[in-house]
């Protein structure tokens, strides 16, 4: 969870700043990723993904009782 300080900075940025630092975590992750050895890549996408459809269901879920 991010600070108020860190909420506030991102707050105060441009656009354009923000999208920098989400591109230069984009490549941070990805570079981390290729790094692993396939049997641990493939672990972290297989929690990634499973973590997706987790979420998925909970909003699928909530979009059920609000019928």
């Amino acid at each position: 969870m991010l600070g108020d300080a860190k909420i506030a900075a991102y707050r105060r940025m441009k656009p354009e700043e923000r999208w920098r630092e989400v591109e230069e975590l984009t490549t941070l992750a990805w570079r981390d990723l290729l790094a692993r050895s396939p049997e641990d890549r493939e672990r972290v996408l297989r929690h990634l993904r499973e973590e997706h459809e987790r979420s998925d269901a909970v909003m699928l879920e909530a979009l059920r009782r609000v019928r």
